[in-house]
This record gives C-alpha cells, sequence and structure tokens, in this order.
C-alpha cells in the first residue's frame, strides 16, 4: 500500500510516457523487466530513472547506476542514463545481462545516434520487454505541470505563452514559469492575475547560466541551431550554403533533433533560438543576416523576416536593398508601417532613392502617416514610382479635405488609374469629367486587376446616383466586394465600403451600410488610414438605429487622442457628438459638440457625401441661434446638386435636414416650403417617397391639424427605413398638437414604440399610480427630476419622454406631495441636493 500511494505521488512530476512504466515497477518491483526509456534530451529521462531507483529501493530492490564498472547481478535493478553513449563492450556486457533468468534493467537514450548494440540489447528478451516514449510536453501537460508549480490552476494566458516559449520542454517550462515568477508577471497567491509580457527575452545574465550548456553541445549542432535562430529554414538547400562547407547535414539535424531544442515539427524553441541570438557574436550575426537574405531573394521565397532582420544593422548593397524592397511588398497588406520602414531602409542601403518614393508615400498613406506620406510623395512626382506617388498623395488630400485636388491629381494618370477620381468627381459636381474618365477606362485595355475592375465598378456605382439609377447601390456593394482579397493595400480617397455606407444611408438601407462597412473593419479595407472613417460611418449608422453606447465611446476615445483626427474625419466625430448630444437632449454637450463642427466644417470644402452631416448640424444651429454658420456650406452643396440637375438621391436627404431645422425653429412656412421640395423628389426612389410623406406630415403637425391615421402610417414607414428616432418624434410632436386626448395617448404609444431607444413609460390614465409613500422617487420621477433641472418646460419634458405635458404636471404635483414641498422654488432645491444629474 505505501509503494502504491508514493507511485501515484510521483505520477503527477513524471514525464507523460514515464508514469506507466513507473506503476509498473512499484506494484512489481521484483519481477524482471527490460525497459527502455526514449526521448531527446531535457524529457525527463533522468528524472524519471531517479524515481524508479526509489521505487526500487523502497521495495528492497538493490539498485546499480551503470558505469561498466559496476557488477551485474540478478538480485539488481540495473538503471542506465544516456545508453547511447556506451562503447561496443559495454552494450555487449548488458545484452548479456539482459539475458538472464530474472533480470532488471531500465535503459534511457536519445532517439540519436542509435548505435547498433543498443537495438540489439533489448531483441530476444519476450514478454519482459518495455518501452516508455517522452517528448515534449503538449498544451495540456504544461497546464498540469503548472498547476503543480502554483499550488491552484494557471490561468489560460500563461500557459498558452509557457507552452509557446519552452516548446513543451520540461526543463524550460520550468525555467519560463520561473521567469515569469521572478518577474512579479504572477503571483502564486494570485495566479489569475497574470500579466503577460509583450514578448520573452533572454537577460545577459541567463544566457551566461546557460552558455556551458550550448557549448556542450557539439560543433555541428551549435552551428545548425545558430544558423536556424537567425531564421533559415529547416531546408537542405539554405543550410547546405550557411554551414561549413563538408559538414555532415543529416547527421547535425538528427543530433540537434535528439538535444529536445527542436520541436517535433523541426523548429526551434522560441527562448532557445533567443539564446543562440543572445549568444552570437555582433559580426556573426550581421553576415548571417547578409548571407541568409540574399540566399532567399535568389531563391524566389518569402524575404520579409529576412528583411525585418535586416532592420537597424546598417547592411549595405545591391543584394541588401533589393531583399528590403521585396520584404516591403510582403508587408505592405499587414503592416504598412513596417513595409515604409523597409524602404526607407533599402535606400539607407543604396537603393535610388526616386525609384521607391512612390511605394514608400503609399506605405505611409496606408499607415495613416498623412503628413510624411504627402511629404515623400510630393518628391516623387516626377520620378519613376509618379503613379503609386500621386495616388498617395491624392488619398493624403482628400483626408485632409481638399478632394478637389485629390481628383485633380488623379486626373493626370493613365485613363486605368485616373477612374480612381470618378466617384469625387460626382460628389463635388462634375458630371461630365467623371462620364469622360469612365469612357476612358472602358476604351483601354487594362490589366484587369481587380483594383481595376473594383474602380470601374465604383464609378459606374457613383454616377448612378447622379442619374437615377436603380442599380447604383448595388454597383457599390459590388465594388466593395470585388476589392475584398486587396483592400488591406490598397489606396483610394474614399473606400468603396466608405460609399456603399453613405449611399446606403441615404436610401434607407442602414443594414446594408453596417453589414458592409463591418466587412472593412474586419478586412482592414484602405489601410490604417480608413479605420477611423469606416467607425466613424458605423458609429453613425448604429446611432440612427438606436444604438447609443458604442457611438459614445468612440466619440470619447477620439477626443482623448494626443493628435486631432484628420480634418475629414474630424468633421465626422464632431457631427457624431452632435447627433448624440442631441438624442441625449443634453443641451451643453450639444454646444461643445456644435463649436467643434462648426470649426471642422471651415476646412471641409463641401461635397455631396456631407448632406447627412448637414442636416444635423443643421438642426444643432438653429436650436442654439447659429444657423447662419451653415449657410455656406448649404449653399455650396446646393450648387453641386444644382450641377448634377438635383438628383433626388442626394436633393431629398438635403431638404429633408433643412426640414427638420426648420421644425426646430418652429417655422411652419419654412417647413412647408421644405415639404415642397421634398414632394418633387418623391418619385426619385422608395426612401424619398417616405421623406416627402413625412415633410407632408410635419406640415400638418405644425399648422395644428395632423391626420392621426397619416402620421402613424408614416412614422411607421420611416422606421422601416431607419428612421425611427426622427419618427418617434414626429408622432411625439403629434400628439401634443392634436385636440383628441385618446388620440394623443395613441400617439405616444406609437412615438415610444418606434423610437429605438424609448424607455417604457406608464400609462396617462389620469395620475400615475404609486405605491404608498415612501419618501424616495421612482426612477420615472427621477428622470422628470433631471429634466426639471436642465430647465425644461412639462411640454419639452412631455416630448422628450413621449408623454403628455398634462401627465408631467401629475407626476410633478405627486413628488412635491411626496417630498414635503409647496413651491416649484423648493422642489427645484430639494432635487437639486438629492438627485444625482447623471441620468
Amino acid at each position: 500500500m505505501a509503494t502504491a500511494t508514493a507511485t501515484g505521488a510521483v505520477a503527477t512530476s513524471l514525464p507523460p510516457g514515464g508514469a506507466t512504466l513507473a506503476r509498473w515497477v512499484g506494484d512489481r518491483p521484483h519481477d524482471a523487466v527490460v525497459a527502455t526509456v526514449l526521448g531527446p534530451g531535457g524529457t525527463g529521462k533522468s528524472m524519471l530513472l531517479d524515481v524508479l531507483a526509489d521505487l526500487y529501493t523502497d521495495s528492497g530492490v538493490p539498485v546499480v547506476r551503470y558505469d561498466g564498472a559496476s557488477p551485474l547481478a540478478p538480485s539488481t535493478a540495473v538503471l542506465v542514463d544516456d545508453a547511447h553513449r556506451l562503447p561496443p563492450d559495454r552494450l555487449d556486457a548488458l545484452r548479456a545481462f539482459a539475458r538472464t533468468d530474472g533480470a532488471r534493467i531500465v535503459l534511457a537514450h536519445r532517439p540519436w545516434p542509435r548505435p547498433d548494440g543498443l537495438a540489439e540489447l533489448s531483441a530476444g528478451v519476450g514478454a519482459r520487454r518495455m518501452v516508455a516514449i517522452v517528448g515534449h510536453l503538449d498544451r495540456a501537460a504544461v497546464a498540469d505541470r503548472l498547476a503543480t508549480r502554483l499550488g491552484g490552476e494557471a490561468p489560460g494566458p500563461m500557459v498558452d505563452l509557457v507552452h509557446r516559449q519552452s516548446g513543451g520542454l520540461p526543463a524550460l517550462v520550468d525555467l519560463v514559469t520561473q521567469g515569469l515568477v521572478d518577474g512579479g508577471r504572477v503571483d502564486l497567491a494570485r495566479p489569475e492575475r497574470f500579466a503577460a509580457p509583450e514578448r520573452i527575452t533572454v537577460s545577459t545574465a541567463l544566457a551566461e547560466r546557460l552558455r556551458h550548456r550550448v557549448d556542450a553541445l557539439p560543433a555541428p549542432v551549435q552551428d545548425l541551431l545558430t544558423v536556424l535562430a537567425h531564421g533559415a529554414p529547416l531546408d537542405g538547400d539554405v543550410l547546405a550554403q550557411l554551414l561549413a562547407p563538408g559538414a555532415e547535414l543529416e547527421a547535425a539535424v538528427e543530433a540537434a533533433r535528439a538535444t529536445g531544442l527542436l520541436t517535433e515539427s523541426g523548429e526551434l524553441i522560441p527562448l532557445i533560438g533567443a539564446l543562440f541570438v543572445k549568444l552570437t557574436p555582433v559580426l556573426r550575426t550581421r553576415d548571417l543576416h547578409r548571407r541568409l537574405a540574399t540566399i532567399e531573394l535568389d531563391r524566389g521565397g518569402s524575404v520579409l523576416a529576412a528583411g525585418r532582420r535586416l532592420l537597424g544593422t546598417g547592411a549595405s548593397g545591391t543584394h541588401i536593398a533589393a531583399v528590403l524592397c521585396s520584404a516591403a511588398e510582403e508587408a505592405l497588406a499587414e503592416s504598412p508601417a513596417l513595409a515604409a520602414e523597409l524602404l526607407a531602409a533599402a535606400v539607407d542601403a543604396g537603393h535610388p532613392r526616386l525609384a521607391v518614393a512612390g511605394r514608400r508615400a503609399h506605405a505611409l498613406a496606408l499607415a495613416g502617416e498623412i503628413g510624411p506620406a504627402l511629404q515623400v510623395a510630393d518628391e516623387a512626382l516626377d520620378g519613376p514610382d509618379r503613379a503609386d506617388a500621386v495616388v498617395a498623395a491624392a488619398t493624403a488630400l482628400a483626408h485632409r479635405g481638399l478632394p478637389g485636388r485629390s481628383a485633380e491629381l488623379l486626373g493626370t494618370l493613365e485613363p486605368g488609374r485616373a477612374v480612381l477620381a470618378v466617384p469625387t468627381l460626382v460628389v463635388t459636381g462634375d458630371l461630365d469629367g467623371a462620364r469622360a474618365a469612365l469612357a476612358a477606362a472602358h476604351a483601354t485595355s487594362g490589366s484587369g486587376t481587380l483594383l481595376e475592375g473594383a474602380a470601374r465598378m465604383l464609378g459606374q456605382g457613383m454616377v448612378g446616383t447622379a442619374t437615377g439609377s436603380a442599380a447604383a447601390l448595388s454597383r457599390l456593394a459590388q465594388a466593395a466586394s470585388m476589392l475584398e482579397p486587396v483592400a488591406a493595400s490598397t489606396l483610394l480617397p474614399d473606400t468603396p465600403a466608405a460609399l456603399t455606407a453613405v449611399v446606403a444611408g441615404l436610401s434607407g438601407q442602414p443594414g446594408v451600410a453596417e453589414s458592409t462597412l463591418r466587412r472593412a473593419i474586419e478586412g482592414r479595407h484602405g489601410g490604417r488610414v480608413a479605420v477611423l472613417r469606416h467607425r466613424l460611418l458605423l458609429a453613425w449608422v448604429l446611432m440612427s438605429r438606436g444604438t447609443i453606447g458604442p457611438p459614445t465611446g468612440l466619440v470619447e476615445r477620439i477626443s482623448r487622442q494626443d493628435s486631432p483626427p484628420e480634418p475629414r474625419d474630424a468633421l465626422l466625430a464632431a457631427t457624431l457628438e452632435v447627433a448624440l448630444a442631441r438624442r441625449r437632449d443634453d443641451a451643453g454637450a450639444l454646444a461643445g459638440a456644435w463649436a467643434r463642427a462648426r470649426d471642422a466644417l471651415v476646412r471641409q470644402p463641401a461635397d455631396l457625401t456631407l448632406i447627412p452631416l448637414l442636416g444635423e448640424l443643421s438642426v444643432a444651429a438653429t436650436r442654439l441661434g447659429e444657423g447662419c454658420w451653415l449657410d455656406g456650406a448649404v449653399e455650396d452643396v446646393e450648387d453641386v446638386l444644382r450641377s448634377l440637375g438635383h438628383p433626388g438621391l442626394w436633393a431629398a436627404p438635403l431638404a429633408w435636414g433643412r426640414l427638420q431645422a426648420a421644425v426646430a425653429a418652429e417655422d411652419p412656412a419654412d417647413v412647408a416650403r421644405h415639404a415642397t421640395a421634398l414632394d418633387a423628389t418623391a418619385d426619385a426612389s422608395p426612401y424619398a417617397a417616405v421623406l416627402a410623406a413625412a415633410g407632408r406630415c410635419w406640415t400638418t403637425v405644425l399648422t395644428g391639424t395632423p391626420d392621426v391615421d397619416d402620421v402613424v402610417a408614416t412614422g411607421r414607414r420611416m422606421a422601416g427605413v431607419g428612421l425611427g428616432w426622427e419618427a418617434a418624434q414626429l408622432t411625439g410632436r403629434a400628439a401634443g398638437s392634436t385636440g383628441d386626448r385618446r388620440a394623443a395617448q395613441g400617439l405616444h404609444a406609437v412615438a415610444r414604440s418606434l423610437d429605438p431607444a424609448a424607455a417604457a413609460a406608464p400609462p396617462e390614465e389620469g395620475a400615475p399610480v404609486e405605491k404608498a409613500d415612501t419618501g424616495t422617487l421612482t426612477e420615472r420621477e427621477k428622470e422628470i427630476g433631471r429634466l426639471i433641472l436642465a430647465g425644461r418646460t412639462h411640454k419639452q419634458i412631455g416630448e422628450r419622454l413621449y408623454i403628455s405635458a398634462k401627465t408631467v404636471e401629475h407626476y410633478v404635483a405627486r413628488m412635491r406631495q411626496r417630498l414635503g414641498v409647496a413651491t416649484r422654488g423648493e422642489l427645484f432645491a430639494l432635487l437639486q441636493s438629492t438627485l444625482d444629474p447623471t441620468p
């Protein structure tokens, strides 16, 4: 029983594959056995022999650690470590002993080298033979080992990091774990608070502690592991050129695998790779990097890793520069900033500066470095890399709020690239120029790349928005899909996804806008420079559909950034902030957001994509009495619409925005004027027809003659095209202008159902029914109290909460009664002292 208990106690610390042998010895220590423990170095073979020695000793069986001089008696248990190193005569002696009756022998050895006598030693022993295979630990085994070390379950990120860095080699698992503990990354008392380091490095002290293990390796193995650590693949053609002439490559590889320092797939364990890099002299490191880079370039394979290693080494020459340029091409989609760095290093290595200036500007623009991109592109506009420089500059200028100059630059390219200017030409009012550019692109037979095809389809879609094509939105969405495989490395003044979202929003299809933008964000369309635009447009769609939280969080993150967004994104961000403040009915936030939007608008020339923003800003400016600040921008957009023939897709939303501003100004005549303009565009699309119906309803509401059924029907149509909040405003206002109390209650109920963010309100039948007086306010009373503190009248509170002003009066009277105050002033003072002003 004692032996069984001891076996169970040590089983958790044994290498997988060794526990079965340990249990067998623990249960049958006096039985004959010829066992082999096979595994690479560092996998726990010696530890297993130690456990077996203890088990035999505890059972009264003498243990002999065979060294060639020890007597071999049948009454002993013979344990042999590193059996692969034994000379032939000792292997012969062990083979003879293994064939004696009752022999107990356990041999531990690596899979290489494999001398002939070792294979024969256990042959012919029949049922007495046992084999235990030990190796690298899988993730589950690493987790178990960490749990033993920490005294509890290790957090998943820690298990992943230790398993990856150690390669599952037991000795290294313990070493990495101890390093994390010593470095304060894990607290043994609270292991769940693991703080993963950005990367594992080998300190000078650790390197010196492990140097003796490296020095003990055979020279061919050291050389092989050194070149692998510096990025060489386990490929015979490459290794033959990096290792010493005449090196026995196959033997060196097998010997390296036997050390355990390579994983089962043949990859160098990361921690060991970092160790060899640390121990390699600087000059040899640079020489290896140069030679490996040249080999990979000549092979035509991936040179990204080689190029990355060359950064900062000062290496130069034609081959080095070529490697860096090729590496930049590979890096462009995943890391444009790295691509730009590699191209700059290529110039330092001797590559002609102007020959890569356009590509470097392209990479900088993709990385969102607009200023440096413009600077580099400007130098390359007369160079051999001009086309890339022009596209980079045009994209940067579009983000800087200069669409006209952007289109002008693109127009200097050959037709297949000049077609990229078509969307900008359309939204700035040059329909003839857009058509001409499209026709020229169709007339030329280009290379047929995805970019050329997507650019033509994008141009067709944008021209279609100005000519009333029913397929315009479909063309834009198709362009976004076509470009997806190369979108992460493609520069455009505005991406197909962004234009699709804008047009979808103006067409009453917010679902299309949202799905397109989510795919663009996930696929990094347009590089980092387009990320913020896509996120802001998605936030706009979410806000319009009643989801306020994520858009608010995005605006707050932008406000905390050290550097402001580029002008185009800055205007969108500020207008989004205005929209959110208006939907929260937060007058203070609205004023601050409007001031930022007003300043951003000055830096952004008017084009059609600003129409949704101008509608939102018009209402805010009217409420704040600063509508004159928008007159110039609105006139400019109307000029663009005039030049295009007032296309309904663009004209209707602008008229709708101006109508909403007239509603905010309480100007029935102006509302009627814009409603007439909406009627003129009603046939342009189903969305325009909904807006026209909404305009007619607002006209009746402001004159006090709303048709309740028409208002309800129109409100539901509005909600169906993504205007739920606006529909709630309309029906709520209609409730206040009808003289029929029952109809008003019905309209308020409809308003609450249409507003995506509206909270449920109690019925309006008389005064609200509450529980007995408790001296506290209900959630609805607190909501009304905060609005009272914000200076709202009963009518405004009713419009905000979609209840009648009379119901608000009932609530206020009840609050005064329960709080024991006689006047509105006393109520105001008490609310100030007791209510948290933040809803």
